[in-house]
C-alpha cells in the first residue's frame, strides 16, 4: 500500500518540499493498534483498547485474536502483517 508517509513523531514527512510518498502498511498498522475504541469519528468501534490490556490476564491468544479483529475490520490481512508485529503479554512488573 502507497500513502503519505509519517515520521516518527506521526507528524508528516516532508522532503525536498514535499510529502514523502511510500509504502504505508506498517503505518497503518501502528496507527490501528494505538486506537482505542471511540478515537476515529468515521469508525468509532475501531481500535483494540490496548493500553486497556496492558495489566491484564489477557492471553497471547486473546490479545491476537483481539488484533486480527481489528486489523481485519480496516481491511489488513492479519497474516500478511503478523510478521512484522512483536506481540508481546508479559508485563514484567
Amino acid at each position: 500500500m502507497i500513502d503519505v508517509r509519517l515520521g516518527v513523531d506521526d507528524d508528516l514527512e516532508i522532503t525536498a518540499g514535499d510529502f514523502t510518498i511510500g509504502e504505508s502498511l506498517s503505518q497503518d498498522v501502528g496507527i490501528i493498534l494505538r486506537l482505542n475504541q471511540g478515537d476515529l469519528k468515521s469508525d468509532p468501534i475501531l481500535g483494540p483498547n490496548l493500553t486497556q490490556l496492558i495489566k491484564s490476564n489477557v492471553s497471547q491468544q486473546e490479545l491476537q485474536t483481539i488484533i486480527k479483529l481489528h486489523l481485519e475490520r480496516d481491511g489488513k490481512d492479519y497474516n500478511e502483517v503478523k510478521n512484522i508485529m512483536q506481540i508481546n503479554t508479559n508485563t514484567n512488573g
